[in-house]
Parts: C-alpha cells; structure tokens; sequence
C-alpha cells in the first residue's frame, strides 16, 4: 500500500534497537509484507480460509492534531481499510463522541465493519474505547461496555464473539492505567478469571488492548535514557526511593494466571510498539498486546507488529494483529 499523500507528523525511520529495519506493505488482501516480529526482512504472511484477524490499536489522540488537524486519522483508516481486520480494538477515541460519534460511523463504514457500542472513558481526557467487527466472518453474541464496573482508568469493553461460525471466543478489550504499576496490577485482577477454565467452563478468551507494560520476558529497557519525571509510568520504586526495574506486575499476574503471549507461543522474540515517536522518549518498548487464555493457544497461527515507515507516522504506538484459526493448529 503506498502512503497517502498528506503531510503528515515526521517520524523517525530508524529500525527498531538491534533490527535489520523495517519493511513495506502492500494492499493485496491475500498476504501482508510485514516487518516479522524480530525485526527481520519483511516477509509475506499468507491468509488462513478459516481464520481471522485480530487487530489491536492505539490511534493516539483520536488521529486529531493540533488545531483540529485530521489527516494522520485519515490516514489510519487508509491504512486499516487495506489491512482488512475482521477483529479491530481502538484506543484513545479522542473527541470522537462528538456529532454522535460520527468518526466511529465513518470509520466503520471504510472498512465494512460493524462498530459495538464504545467504552467511555471516564476518568482523564476521555481516551475512549471501540470494538469493530466484520459481519462476515464474525457475528457478535453478547456486548458488555462496562465488564469492570467502574473500575478502570479508561474502561473494559467485553464482547462474545463467533468467528467463522464455528469458534466462540470471549473478547476483552482494554487501555490500562499509564499512571503506575500499582493501577495496573489492580485493574489486571479483574481479567484473570478469564485466563482458564471458570465454574466448569472452558473460557475460551482473548485480551486486546494497550496495556501499558512490557512483556514478562522482554528485554530490561535502559529507562535512564528517558526523564526522571517520566519513569514513574514504567518503573518500580526501590526502597531507597529512587526508580529502578520495569513495574512488570500487571503482566506477571495475567501470565500466572495463564493468559499466554502469541509471539512467545510461536518462539519469536516480541518486536516493539512503542518509543519511537516522542523525543523525551526514544526508547524501544513493547506496549501492546493480544494475549490468548489457556483455550486458544492452539489456535494461534500468526503474531506481527506493522511496524512500517508508514505506521510509525500514524501513531505514537504501532498495531499488533494475531491470526486466529478457527480449528487447530498444528506446529
């Protein structure tokens, strides 16, 4: 897919820290050229007759910059018509409840999807929350716009999905709390009962969304490159008071809980989703994720990150997409 012709914020186009750089995309439906999730030669990934694809993504400030400027969302729905999601999680619906959420309609309208009711987020600036799906691959059986009653920064969003007729999932989509680990950790709780079986049931779930951490078994980042008065979003607090490690919490509990990571399913080293945008944080960083419970690790088929001289102008993060099979997979 080529750019659109707009002028949008310039990014840098460096490769990801310890990567062969990034790669290109083009719009045919039958295969992506992806940057692989080692940041290796992009590589053409083939669709699956039964899958689906699932896509998690942070449009940063509802794709509206300065002075109401909407070309990078304009942009973003280029980008998402040709990636053709059957599965779509937004964050960060800026201002998109304005004109009865019309951005919502008109993004939904370019890709052929069907929108669910938003999650509202209550607290902050309003970063609100979306779940799209395609009608033809997918039919919705159950919505809930609040699943934490309350209890999230900016919402949880639960939708039971049927994917190609044969596969129920339970979707939760999410934004956890950038303040620390602490609100993380607390809202995490709310999403392990999720993870395995449930009064007798085989849950069968997914979790999309900007979770605001790093993986359990990422790579330790150097936050001393970023400002002391930003640490405290990702780091722990010593006992001596002052920042040390990654605030991993939130995602060690969803992972002992047995949520799993797709890319550690497939024996991939995660690629990165973030630290590339703001100069006062130029730090490679894994933000986003999909996570599957215990029920459809065997399902998984695929995990990449966009990550394109293209996406890394759309967005402060990069969207991440899973393929899920609607049978098993062998490996």
């Amino acid at each position: 897919m080529n750019a659109p012709v707009v002028n949008l914020r310039p990014a840098p186009s460096a490769a990801p820290e310890g990567t062969a750089g990034g790669g290109t995309s083009h719009g045919g439906l039958e295969g992506q050229l992806l940057t692989d999730a080692c940041g290796a030669r992009p590589q053409a990934v083939p669709l699956l007759d039964d899958g689906v694809r699932l896509v998690t993504f942070n449009i940063r400030t509802g794709g509206i910059d300065g002075e109401g400027d909407e070309r990078r969302r304009q942009a973003q729905i280029e980008f998402l018509s040709a990636l053709a999601p059957d599965v779509l999680a937004l964050q960060e619906l800026r201002g998109w409840e304005q004109g009865d959420w019309r951005r919502l309609w008109e993004l939904a309208a370019a890709l052929g999807m069907t929108p669910l009711p938003p999650v509202l987020s209550r607290s902050g600036r309003g970063n609100h929350l979306a779940l799209l799906v395609r009608p033809s691959t997918v039919r919705v059986l159950g919505h809930n716009v609040d699943a934490g009653r309350g209890s999230f920064y900016h919402g949880l969003g639960r939708a039971r999905l049927l994917l190609r007729g044969e596969l129920e999932i339970i979707a939760l989509f999410t934004h956890l709390c950038f303040l620390g680990g602490a609100e993380r950790l607390a809202e995490a709780g709310w999403l392990t009962g999720y993870a395995d079986t449930y009064e007798g049931v085989e849950q069968r779930a997914v979790l999309l969304g900007d979770l605001n951490t790093i993986g359990v078994g990422d790579r330790e980042p150097n936050w001393e490159r970023i400002p002391a008065n930003l640490r405290s979003r990702h780091c722990q607090l010593t006992l001596n008071g002052q920042f040390g490690a990654t605030d991993r919490r939130a995602i060690q509990l969803l992972s002992g809980a047995g949520w799993r990571d797709p890319f550690d399913l497939l024996g991939r080293e995660p690629h990165r989703t973030a630290g590339y945008w703001s100069p006062d944080e130029l730090l490679d960083h894994r933000s986003d994720f999909i996570l599957v419970n215990q029920h459809l690790t065997g399902h998984v088929a695929e995990a990449v990150v966009h990550d394109t001289p293209l996406t890394r102008r759309l967005s402060d993060h990069l969207p991440v997409e899973v393929r899920l099979s609607a049978r098993p997979v062998s490996r």
